[in-house]
């Protein structure tokens, strides 16, 4: 019970304890939430650090990727290049082909 006195407010002993185990609690929950909180803390600051490791070394398997179908991209295109300077001389010769064939015999 609360009482207002000369002495100023007052409170029963009851009272008084349950305040002050009050307080004591909500003390210890708050410290356990704190600890709990700066340890998920750090596995979430854990994983985050791993996952940049991971990110970097995956950013260094792309680039060299990269470098590889480039390199690919240049040797098809030779090969491309190639491929149509054979053709036309394939074509000249059997255009050569045809007008022996026309041509009346000697």
């Amino acid at each position: 019970m609360i009482e207002n006195s000369d002495r100023g407010i007052t409170l029963n002993k009851s009272l008084a304890w349950t305040v002050a185990c009050g307080l004591v609690g909500a003390g210890l929950w708050v410290g356990v939430q704190v600890a709990t909180l700066r340890g998920e803390t750090e596995g979430l600051a854990q994983t985050i650090n791993g996952l940049r490791v991971d990110l970097t070394t995956s950013e260094a398997r792309q680039t060299a990727l990269t470098v590889r179908v480039r390199a690919n991209e240049n040797s098809l295109a030779r090969q491309d290049e190639r491929l149509s300077l054979i053709l036309s001389t394939l074509n000249k010769i059997d255009n050569r082909l045809e007008r022996m064939e026309r041509r009346p015999p000697l």
